[in-house]
């Protein structure tokens, strides 16, 4: 039998311009039902804003973040909707629910 991971698409909504005081470059993740994340990612591992990554889902709530070698998750409060459906307005992706 074969074991898939399951997963969930964010959306880089922001990327900072600074680096932190350990060198990372901070993103905003928000998908697409308004779960926002923000995470540190040092120079090799930096994602564009507007790409899509899919996060592996670990138990009901938690998310995987280390696997993709993104450092200090901090979880943000929902995005309100408005705000959602702007981040997520030029995708079609799956990945908004």
């Amino acid at each position: 039998m074969r074991h898939t991971k399951q997963t969930k698409a964010f959306m880089v909504a922001s990327v900072s311009e600074n680096l932190n005081s350990f060198g990372l470059t901070g993103m905003i993740l928000m998908a697409g039902d308004g779960e926002a994340w923000e995470v540190g990612a040092s120079s090799l591992y930096v994602k564009a804003k507007g790409e899509i990554i899919h996060v592996p889902v670990v138990g009901k709530t938690g998310r995987n973040f280390a696997s993709l070698a993104f450092e200090i998750p901090t979880r943000l409060p929902d995005a309100p909707a408005g705000v959602v459906d702007e981040v997520w307005s030029y995708t079609s992706d799956s990945g908004r629910e």
